[in-house]
């Protein structure tokens, strides 16, 4: 769609990992006004820094010496999700980005599941941690797997919306129960749903990378940062659901 406007010294032939958020407009005026200030070829120097910031917010050529970010419908198609799936319902453009960001790649996410087919050909009950808009779900549901129960456990209200969204216009006939925060997800209410549903088949969950990764140069704490230590919550419920089920066997 944009190949009639890539110039030949942007020779990039993938894009870099996506972000929650995206370049600002004044960047984009800035690449824009540089580059017609040029009669032919760019400078060096001038492609150099504008190739950095190309690749630093995967930058797309959509006009001459135009670049602009990817769309949210853009990142939805590259990372496997269904066409809208986090248009409406309340989220914003940015909340949009926020949401992508932090996603998995569902087709990927479905490779790694895919031999859970022929294990649940009655379909399967999942304990679904961070669940963010739902990667994991989709994925199940595009290998043909039926969800019987998913209990969903994501902070976000937005991201709770856009699954449960998502279950409705996929006609999901299992149960989702959808709760907000794994910290409150304690034995006792771990027992419960165990009991009501017979146990889980999966676990499955990204715990939050803020902390963790490259591109955060304030709070990189690593696993003792505020979002990223959650990551020992998912090993305490684990644990749990593990010795529950165990006890019930």
């Amino acid at each position: 769609m944009t190949k009639k406007w890539w110039p030949s010294w942007d020779t990039r032939t993938h894009f870099n990992c996506l972000q929650t958020c995206i370049a600002s407009a004044r960047l984009t005026e800035r690449i824009r006004s540089s580059l017609s200030n040029c009669n032919d070829l760019p400078p060096s120097l001038t492609r150099q820094s504008i190739l950095h910031e190309c690749r630093k917010w995967n930058l797309v050529w959509v006009g001459l010496n135009k670049v602009a970010p990817l769309e949210p419908d853009e990142i939805e198609m590259l990372l496997g999700f269904p066409k809208d799936h986090t248009r409406g319902g309340g989220s914003s453009r940015t909340e949009r980005y926020k949401s992508l960001g932090n996603s998995f790649q569902v087709n990927t996410v479905a490779y790694h599941l895919s031999v859970l087919k022929d294990l649940f050909p009655n379909g399967i009950t999942v304990l679904s941690l961070f669940s963010g808009i739902g990667g994991a779900e989709v994925a199940l549901h595009r290998l043909g797997i039926h969800l019987k129960a998913v209990v969903s456990v994501e902070i976000s209200e937005v991201n709770r919306n856009i699954v449960r969204s998502w279950w409705e216009q996929t006609n999901q006939t299992g149960e989702l129960i959808d709760l907000a925060d794994v910290q409150e997800l304690n034995g006792d209410r771990l027992e419960q749903l165990i009991r009501r549903f017979g146990g889980f088949d999966l676990v499955i969950g990204g715990s939050p990378c803020n902390n963790l990764t490259g591109s955060n140069r304030h709070t990189r704490d690593g696993l003792e940062g505020k979002h990223s230590s959650l990551f020992y919550d998912y090993f305490r419920i684990l644990d749990v659901v593990k010795n529950v089920m165990g006890k019930a066997s």
